[in-house]
């Protein structure tokens, strides 16, 4: 829409410390239709803070069949950007997606420039806004390092001093993003990278916001998973289940075990597209040297080393067909407890590789389906959310269970396994029940909860209803789900600064989402599965900084 503006504040100077540029480049991200970034370096930890938002721009550009144009412009200049930070911008999807790399070779490149724009195709609007000055995408430079960023807007009319000093900055950027120096970033450039690469010392670099000095190492939990696993390969195992409650870090153990196995290729697959990214990220940060993409409904990246793959795609027989049985020789088989599906099955009966694990949070199924089986009966590992927490690895939780007095759930119609989902809105969204909600909500919350609703409609009227009952105490809550104006990382940003109080959602937090900031969890809706139930119930275990209060209206 026109009037969602690019522009986050009215001060056109940015000065770090307590004044961070990253609120402002993720506010212009999630609304922009065109974005152009130059820095000279690039390191993980700010790629981390600004994917979310780029993924889900890209998303929205596809479901508005508009797609965003988005052109990226980083150097190897000093050998400061990261290869980590490279692959998982190679793997950027989308038809106006370009990633170029300018080849310093022994000239400064310090460029530090953001670029966005907001317009449609007819072009009867258009807002323009670019920031200028002295951050790079590390996580220090875009939040409390000391670094001053200068704006200028576009304005109208087009012939005014600002609109061409605009389109001089951006005519600027295509001339080095077009330069002969600036070559398309692939695997193969990054591979040869990576091979000559000879970063300075962090003790040598004057500006420490340069460079990213994290280290990835295993938990607790994970170290003990990583030996059971050594020991079941040594009896002869070749596939393995492990049990990990919700947060206590999956994927990273199949990373640091496809590690620790020297693994050549390997195969992660799932059944949704948020968790492939997450996961393609994880391995890329602890094996940057191997080449890392998708097998999807939009990609086929079949030469990848690391390939992750889509469960929908790959366990169609025309797919499987393109690899040979023993073509990997470890494969990963995230959220386990669906592999009695079809397409699983296919996957799991047609590939040999030298180990497969699977992973899961809730082994159980509802449909009695044994799991463990096709892992050859071997649970390798098994660690709940009580672990988790007497681990200190996730937090300690109060459960409150509330009584649901203004439902009589056996007036609602059973079809299918589960109640009417028609049914279910008439019943939940009333003004009586939200009555009976805030009231338990009031006395038990803490600052940022995660409500899970029946229906968007049932999010939606929540919100309403939130927002008119506390008003007068300035409380607010968001309605977000796939049709919902505010974006998700939006949404999700505004709850951990404190702006919002509440979100009220569906199931976009379900599988695959940590979300550490958040601190009581709200359950208004029915759950006639335990997995999901459960996977609801962890979303915000992963932070021992706090203490999670869960709230779960039932009957």
């Amino acid at each position: 829409m026109p009037h969602q503006s690019l522009i986050l504040k009215d001060n056109l100077l940015t000065t770090g410390g307590d004044d961070p540029l990253l609120p402002q480049l993720i506010h212009a991200i999630n609304h922009a239709t065109e974005i152009e970034i130059a820095v000279s370096f690039i390191q993980p930890s700010g790629l981390d803070l600004l994917l979310p938002s780029i993924y889900e721009a890209i998303e929205r550009g596809v479901l508005h069949q508009r797609p965003l144009k988005l052109r990226i412009l980083t150097s190897d200049y000093l050998h400061i950007t990261h290869p980590i930070a490279l692959r998982s911008l190679v793997e950027l999807e989308g038809e106006g997606v370009e990633v170029r790399i300018f080849e310093a070779q022994n000239r400064s490149f310090h460029l530090k420039s953001y670029i966005f724009v907001r317009s449609d195709e007819a072009k009867s609007y258009f807002q323009g806004t670019a920031f200028v000055g002295s951050n790079n995408i590390s996580k220090s430079a875009l939040t409390d390092a000391h670094e001053w960023c200068l704006r200028l807007d576009y304005q109208k009319p087009e012939d005014s001093a600002q609109a061409r000093q605009f389109q001089s900055i951006r005519n600027e950027f295509d001339k080095l993003f077009h330069h002969s120096s600036a070559t398309p970033l692939n695997d193969d450039w990054i591979d040869a990278y990576i091979k000559r690469r000879k970063p300075p010392k962090l003790s040598a670099v004057v500006d420490s916001s340069l460079l990213d000095d994290d280290e990835y190492s295993p938990n607790s939990a994970q170290l003990e998973a990583l030996s059971a696993l050594n020991a079941t390969r040594e009896q002869g195992n070749v596939r393995g289940l492990v049990v990990m409650g919700t947060g206590m870090g999956k994927t990273w153990l199949s990373a640091f075990d496809a590690k620790q196995l020297n693994a050549k290729r390997i195969l992660f697959v799932a059944h949704r597209e948020e968790i492939l990214t997450q996961a393609l990220n994880t391995f890329a940060k602890l094996r940057p040297e191997k080449s890392a993409g998708y097998y999807h409904g939009k990609s086929k990246d079949k030469s990848k080393e690391m390939l992750f793959a889509s469960v929908q795609s790959l366990g169609k027989e025309q797919h499987l067909k393109n690899f040979t049985p023993d073509y990997f020789d470890y494969i990963v088989v995230d959220e386990f407890h669906h592999a009695s599906a079809k397409t699983y099955l296919n996957i799991l009966n047609y590939f040999d590789p030298r180990f497969l694990l699977g992973l899961t949070a809730t082994p159980e199924r509802t449909d009695q389906a044994n799991i463990l089986s096709l892992c050859h009966d071997n649970l390798v590992f098994e660690r709940n959310l009580v672990h988790g927490i007497d681990s200190e690895i996730l937090t300690p939780f109060h459960y409150y269970g509330i009584w649901d007095d203004s439902v009589n759930y056996q007036e609602i119609p059973w079809r299918n396994g589960k109640f009417d989902p028609a049914a279910l809105d008439a019943q939940f969204a009333t003004s009586q029940r939200a009555k009976h909600v805030f009231k338990h909500w009031h006395e038990r919350q803490q600052s940022r909860t995660l409500a899970f609703c029946v229906s968007k409609k049932h999010a939606d009227f929540m919100a309403k209803q939130f927002n008119k009952t506390f008003e007068t105490q300035g409380l607010k809550a968001l309605s977000v789900h796939s049709d919902s104006s505010v974006r998700r990382n939006e949404a999700l940003t505004q709850l951990d600064k404190g702006e919002v109080q509440v979100l009220f959602s569906v199931d976009l937090f379900n599988e695959g989402t940590d979300l550490p900031s958040i601190d009581t969890v709200l359950m208004l809706r029915p759950t006639e599965s335990n997995i999901i139930f459960l996977q609801q119930l962890g979303r915000g275990f992963a932070d021992t900084t706090i203490k999670v209060t869960s709230l779960c209206s039932t009957s």
